[in-house]
């Protein structure tokens, strides 16, 4: 039997709102720590997004360095596979991989090529005692793939190549012992719940089919709603939520396979984020005076980051950031943002203009066109004023 956890997308180094959430991610590497030391898995697979900048700071850094340690610590025999995702930089992670190494951790920052240009499959397989077989595949764009091959491929056929042919490696001489492979990856499947991640716009996705065959449990990274998009394919999400849209129970996943062929178990252990995200109220907006009165239901020692959740005819009241920062003064938790939505009624579609049509209209007239279908209504004089002042000052820059 192969059991692991997996465990993606900790966007460590993440600066909220300009709140450092270090002792929140501190938090929940202790957890995960105490995970390992209770069960004891096989193996420990990290499928991307380590940080949650490809720069991260040294404070951060340390903070990953000193509880990766920790968790080899916690189970000296489990092997540790950790993978690069699209936040983290490739060539920071491989510069250190060989020292990692020492602690039975692997680390995967960008895909591996032979001398002559053509996919190291070897490199991306690992193979955890005899337990089970990983094929770990970092992010990449689908055109950088390597062609798997002297015969070169178009490049929009090469990501589905190497993924096949990286699995048909990983069984190579897996007749005999039918050992559990496991494929990770971090990237977006068609069909899968991207809810959490609409604020950050379109996605790119891979069909279910790009991924190849051969694998018995595909451990994928990027999407933060933990889901099975098959019986075989599965996002843990990230353990923390990293934006108010994120609303779901955040977890690890500790699997079980018990032979090659075989449906893998699941098992998820939820993680309880010391200072969770709340949007007061968390479904349909209501006025800015309704929601400061939904903020005294607070407790008053929670720390958490609150957005509210207003409705609004076409401004928010004036002065309710000081209001509400006054309403939560001898709370614990931490004021974010107003998430307003306006409720005046709009113009059925956005005006339609020629280029010609735009070239005879003054830059005030188009700003105001936009602010009057954007919020239902017209510029006042001290927006007009404040407009043609900034425009003014870009004006004499540019000249400069």
């Amino acid at each position: 039997m192969f059991k692991f956890i997996h465990t993606s997308d900790w966007h460590l180094g993440q600066n909220f709102y300009g709140y450092d959430r270090s002792e929140e991610q501190q938090a929940f590497l202790t957890k995960l720590t105490s995970i390992v030391r209770k069960h004891k898995p096989d193996a420990l697979l990290v499928s991307g997004d380590i940080y949650h900048t490809a720069a991260p700071s040294n404070a951060t850094v340390s903070l990953y360095v000193q509880s990766m340690l920790e968790i080899h610590h916690a189970c000296p025999s489990m092997e540790i596979i950790v993978i690069a995702g699209n936040h983290d930089s490739a060539s920071r992670l491989d510069s250190d991989s060989r020292l990692w190494q020492l602690a039975r951790v692997t680390v995967l920052g960008g895909i591996a090529r032979k001398e002559d240009g053509r996919a190291d499959l070897d490199h991306h397989i690992i193979k955890v005692s005899d337990k089970g077989i990983v094929a770990a595949v970092p992010f990449a764009y689908p055109s950088s793939f390597p062609n798997v091959t002297t015969e070169a491929l178009p490049t929009d056929q090469r990501q589905q190549a190497y993924f096949q042919a990286l699995l048909n490696r990983a069984n190579h001489g897996n007749v005999y012992q039918q050992l559990p492979v496991v494929l990770m990856a971090h990237l977006a499947v068609n069909g899968s719940d991207i809810t959490g991640h609409d604020s950050i716009g379109m996605m790119d996705t891979v069909s279910m089919s790009t991924l190849g065959q051969g694998y018995d449990y595909a451990a994928l990274g990027h999407i933060h709603r933990p889901q099975n998009v098959s019986a075989r394919i599965r996002y843990c999400g990230t353990p923390l939520a990293v934006s108010f849209d994120e609303q779901c129970e955040h977890s690890v996943s500790i699997i079980e396979i018990d032979e090659h062929g075989a449906m893998p178990r699941i098992e998820t252990k939820r993680i309880k984020n010391m200072k969770p995200l709340h949007t007061i109220p968390s479904q349909e907006p209501v006025t800015f005076d309704e929601a400061l009165e939904l903020l005294q239901e607070l407790p008053d020692d929670e720390p958490a980051y609150i957005r509210l959740n207003v409705s609004v005819d076409r401004y928010l009241p004036h002065g309710a950031q000081e209001r509400t920062a006054l309403a939560l003064a001898n709370k614990a938790c931490r004021f974010c943002e107003i998430k307003k939505t306006v409720t005046t009624a709009m113009p059925g579609q956005v005006t339609q203009m020629t280029v010609e049509e735009f070239n005879t209209k003054s830059p005030l007239e188009i700003a105001n066109q936009y602010f009057k279908e954007k919020l239902g209504d017209e510029m006042n004089d001290e927006q007009k004023k404040m407009f043609n002042y900034i425009y003014q000052l870009v004006t004499e820059e540019n000249r400069q």
